[in-house]
């Protein structure tokens, strides 16, 4: 049995063949990790946190000490919002309030694809 694979955006680094040119020969793109297409925008935000962490990992000045703690500061608000999207979806639907905190926490984050309900919808037909 075929395993499917959910496709996210086609990476425009590799143009989706997951390689990227380096001074060694072909290897992994660093955008979409050799998938081809993009990861969910919190992976790739978690990824460049990691990255700026390891440029200033070792500096014990006092710029590295600022960007340590700025990272740890946007990893526990982005942990909240999870969590306030989480509980929002325990309240009624029909709460407004509870559909509003999760549309502004989902547009923070990125954790859900924001669809136009009209462009959904087919047109309706005209008489």
């Amino acid at each position: 049995m075929e395993q499917s694979e959910a496709k996210g955006p086609t990476c425009m680094t590799c143009w989706g063949t997951g390689e990227a040119a380096t001074t060694t020969g072909p290897g992994d793109c660093p955008d979409c990790g050799g998938s081809g297409v993009l990861p969910s925008r919190g992976t790739l935000v978690e990824w460049r946190a990691r990255d700026v962490e390891r440029a200033h990992a070792k500096g014990d000045d006092e710029t590295a000490a600022h960007v340590r703690w700025l990272l740890a500061e946007l990893r526990n608000a982005r942990r909240a919002l999870n969590e306030i999207i989480a509980l929002a979806h325990d309240v009624d639907d029909n709460d407004r309030i509870a559909q509003r905190i999760r549309f502004v926490a989902n547009r923070a984050l990125g954790t859900y694809e924001i669809v136009n309900e009209s462009a959904e919808k087919p047109a309706a037909a005209t008489r």
